[in-house]
């Protein structure tokens, strides 16, 4: 018999959870996931790139300037 795969609510925050537990090696700080937005514009517009980054103690002072 097949197994039953499920792709609920409850997996995904299951998931979230184990991603939001982890730890960092060096500094056993929680790692914490920011969006990063970085613009750049020319002369007569702007863009925005986006990057979802992982910030914990080690670097937190190169992230926040």
């Amino acid at each position: 018999m097949a197994k039953r795969v499920t792709k609920g609510f409850a997996s995904k925050t299951e998931r979230a959870l184990m991603d939001k537990l982890k730890k960092c090696p060096i500094c056993d700080e929680d790692i914490v996931r920011v969006k990063h937005i970085k613009t750049s514009s020319t002369e007569n517009s702007m863009k925005f790139t986006e990057n979802v980054i992982k910030v914990c103690k080690c670097n937190k002072s190169e992230i926040y300037k």
